[in-house]
Parts: structure tokens; C-alpha cells; sequence
């Protein structure tokens, strides 16, 4: 048979159902705690008086009524919830009753472990048997006075327990409310902003109390802070890609409507348009492969193993020497600097910032690579000694699309998305980049990876 889902509860649910267990069971506790207790209590005091009465039978012999009831003055027993049966040699019984009936034993119940009996139509008795001389006393004890107090304390319980979950439930209905206020005021605000997802959203309300929901405000607030910044970024990328095609494209389409009027007439602007053409289809593909790169990217999981970093960059400067003017100077250790990361990924890295330090640098200024080993770090540097970056400047140097001198942008080739590129690459292998300045002139750009433990 299928199970019925229960529908979900509320706050108020919840603490009403929690709090009328937790009362149910503390009454149910006290009950039984007190009820033990005078149990407990009455059966020592049955005992003692069994044991006073045991002692005045082996003074004064038991036989009619009114030898009972000079004993059980003695003994501070109650005559009126009180009896004893006498067994005689002879098998015979004698019963002492206030009132000369016999007592009925059959079908009487005895309460396992202890000395109580519940007797038909009398009650519940303690009950002892006792030797004295040649006779044999059996003593029943009445326990009314243990199940009055049984019965007005069990009363008295149910009464303040229904008077404790009438008001009870009173104050959990106003501190339900109280408590989900908050949580309600900011699972509507949370829709709004929800409902409108690509609208920078506001600051959800963030309650000082209860502490869990003002944390947990906090937590959202951060969440659509992120989740803002990332909007905003999109936005940013999707207007900066616009912009960078858009000029590539109008030049080519600008060429092309040169050759169609004017080939004719003027053939020699065929050569110079197909020329700016290919120049704009160039740069164009060059964009579009940088975005491929960033989509793969942020996308992209990259298993990290140990390599050299030292090793790795030699061969990157020793490659890449011959394609620029500006010397390369490498300078590293003398042993391998093993750090965690990806060797495709540390390659391009390194090729990128070569590039961009080729493209600020003058021809005769040196580029130097340096790769230095710490005990939990690799750090490797690139340096140049080019017009350098302004603080203002570094702070967004690594945002897509970002150029230092927009005045100079055209004289510089480049779709600033280079250095997107490295910052994503260098967070893929878990590391840090850093750019500052370099003495006299220039920029150092210095990426910082995990040292491969030690095998």
C-alpha cells in the first residue's frame, strides 16, 4: 500500500506539536515519579507497622476480635482498613474484620514483585504473613489512602496540564508568529527579485534576530551580490564582444562596397581592399578563438600533476625568442621547481604574458622570465620594462575586454581578452597572478602555483 505523503508543516505546527509532546511527557513523568514515590513510601510504612505488629504477636496471643484490637493500637494500625485470618493447627481459619465478615480471597490478584493484592470488591491491600507461637497470621494492610492521594494527584495533574497547552498553545501561536515574521518577509522578497531574474536585484531585508535567519539573509544577500556582479559582467562581455566585431565586420563590409563601385575605374583598390579585408578577417578570427577560449574555460576541469615549471619555461623563452626583438633572459634554479598544475595550460599562460609583454615593450628593452622555488610555492615572472600600468589600471587589468590606453588601443594589436584568458587559466590550476609595477619602468605579472609534495 502506498504511503500518503503528509503535506509540509508550518512553524506554528511544528512548535504546537513539539511542545504538546514535550508537556504530555513531562506530566506523564511527574505522574508516574510522584506516583512511584508514594508507593514506595506507603509500602515502607506497611512494613514498619507489619514489623511492630510481628512483634507485639509474640507478646499477646491473638483470638477473638477485641486481642486484635488491643495489638493493633500497639502497632499504630488502622482497625477500619485493616484485617488479619488466623490459621489454627487444626486447618481451621479465624477472620478479624471490624465488621465478623469473612473475607473473599478467590480471585484475588497479586502485584508482581511487591506485597500488594487487589482483593474483590475491597480494594488494594498489603498484605505480610506473620508467625507467632504455633499460629500463623496473615496481615492485610488497606492502601486507600495511597490510591486517594493516587487519584486527587492524577486530577490535579490533568487539570494543570490542560490549563498549561490552553495557554500553552496561546504562546506558541504568538511565538510562531513572531519567529516566522522574518522568514516570511524574506521568502516574499526573495520572490520578487526572483521573479524578475535579469534585473539587478536589490539587498533582500535582513532581520537582526532570530541570528539563523539574519545569517541566512546575509547568505542571499551575498548569493545575488554574485549573482549581480555576474550579470553585470555578461552584459559588459556581450556589449564589449558586440563592439569589437561590429568594427572588423563594417571595415569588411566597407571594402567590399569600395570594389564594387570603384574596381572598375580604379582597379588598384583592389589590392589595398583585399588587403584590409584580410586583416579584418584576421583580427576577427583571432576575437573569436579568444572567446572559444574563455567559454571552454569556464567551463573546463584540469586534473593537476606535478611538473617542472623551471624546465617548461626555459623551453617556452628558448621557443620563443626567435619571434620577437626583444631579448629574453630566463633565470630559474638550478634544480627542478615542481609545482601542481597543467602543462598545456602553463605553456599558454606563459606564451600570453610573453605577448603582452612584447606588444608594451620597446624593441631594445629586455623581457625577463623568472622562476623561483619557496616551500610551498612556485612562483614564475614575467618582466618588462615597457610604459608600465597605473594602480587604477591594475585593478581591472584582468576584466575581458579591458584596455589600459583606449586612446592607443588601435596602434596595439589586440582584443583584450588575453589577459581574461591567463586569470582564468591560472585559477583552472589553482594558483594566484599578480601584477605590480616594475623598477624604473615597466610591469611584472608574476603567477603563483602549489609546490608538488615531495615524493
Amino acid at each position: 500500500m502506498k504511503k500518503v505523503a503528509q503535506p509540509p508543516r508550518s512553524y506554528a505546527d511544528i512548535i504546537r506539536r513539539s511542545f504538546t509532546s514535550l508537556l504530555l511527557t513531562i506530566g506523564l513523568i511527574i505522574v508516574l515519579t510522584v506516583s512511584v514515590t508514594l508507593t514506595i513510601d506507603q509500602l515502607v510504612r506497611a512494613q514498619e507497622q507489619a514489623a511492630r505488629l510481628s512483634a507485639n504477636l509474640q507478646v499477646t496471643q491473638v483470638s477473638n476480635f477485641q486481642d486484635w484490637l488491643t495489638v493493633n493500637r500497639g502497632s499504630g494500625l488502622n482497625s477500619h482498613n485493616t484485617f488479619i485470618l488466623i490459621k489454627n493447627t487444626n486447618g481451621s481459619t479465624t477472620s478479624l474484620l471490624p465488621n465478623g465478615k469473612n473475607p473473599t480471597l478467590a480471585g484475588s490478584w497479586q502485584v508482581p514483585f511487591t506485597h500488594l493484592i487487589y482483593i474483590k470488591k475491597m480494594g488494594l491491600y498489603f498484605s505480610e504473613t506473620l508467625t507467632a507461637g504455633n499460629k500463623t497470621y496473615l496481615l492485610y494492610i488497606g492502601m486507600h489512602v495511597l490510591l486517594g492521594n493516587l487519584h486527587v494527584l492524577i486530577a490535579v495533574l490533568i487539570i494543570a496540564i490542560g490549563l498549561s497547552l490552553l495557554i500553552g498553545l496561546l504562546f506558541v501561536r504568538r511565538l510562531a508568529n513572531r519567529i516566522s515574521q522574518p522568514t516570511i518577509e524574506l521568502a516574499h522578497a526573495a520572490q520578487q527579485a526572483a521573479a524578475n531574474p535579469e534585473v539587478t536585484q536589490p539587498k533582500l531585508p535582513q532581520p537582526t534576530e532570530p541570528v539563523e535567519i539574519n545569517q541566512l539573509a546575509k547568505d542571499f544577500n551575498q548569493l545575488l551580490a554574485a549573482q549581480n556582479d555576474r550579470l553585470r559582467h555578461e552584459r559588459q562581455f556581450i556589449s564589449d564582444a558586440s563592439h569589437e566585431l561590429r568594427t572588423p565586420i563594417a571595415t569588411i563590409r566597407g571594402n567590399i562596397k569600395l570594389i564594387e563601385r570603384h574596381s572598375a575605374k580604379h582597379p588598384e583598390v583592389i589590392p589595398e581592399s583585399l588587403g584590409f579585408i584580410d586583416q579584418e578577417s584576421l583580427r576577427m578570427q583571432h576575437l573569436i578563438e579568444n572567446l572559444l577560449h574563455l567559454s571552454r574555460a569556464d567551463r573546463a576541469t584540469v586534473d593537476l600533476q606535478a611538473l617542472d615549471v623551471a624546465t617548461l619555461a626555459q623551453g617556452v623563452v628558448n621557443h620563443y625568442q626567435p619571434l620577437v626583438s626583444q631579448p629574453l633572459t630566463f633565470d630559474g634554479p638550478d634544480h627542478p621547481a615542481m609545482a601542481l598544475g597543467d602543462t598545456d595550460m602553463l605553456h599558454q599562460i606563459l606564451t600570453a604574458l610573453l605577448d603582452n609583454a612584447h606588444k608594451y615593450s620597446p624593441d631594445d628593452q629586455g623581457i625577463t622570465v623568472t622562476v623561483a622555488q619557496a616551500e610551498n610555492t612556485v612562483t614564475l615572472a614575467v618582466a618588462d620594462h615597457g610604459r608600465g600600468i597605473s594602480a587604477a589600471d591594475r585593478q581591472h587589468i584582468f576584466e575581458r575586454f579591458y584596455r589600459v590606453d583606449t586612446s592607443r588601443s588601435n596602434q596595439v594589436e589586440g582584443s583584450g581578452l588575453g589577459l581574461s584568458i591567463v586569470a582564468q587559466l591560472v585559477q583552472l590550476n589553482q594558483g594566484q597572478i599578480a601584477v605590480t609595477a616594475n623598477q624604473p619602468q615597466g610591469t611584472v605579472f608574476t603567477v603563483t602555483l602549489q609546490a608538488a609534495p615531495q615524493s
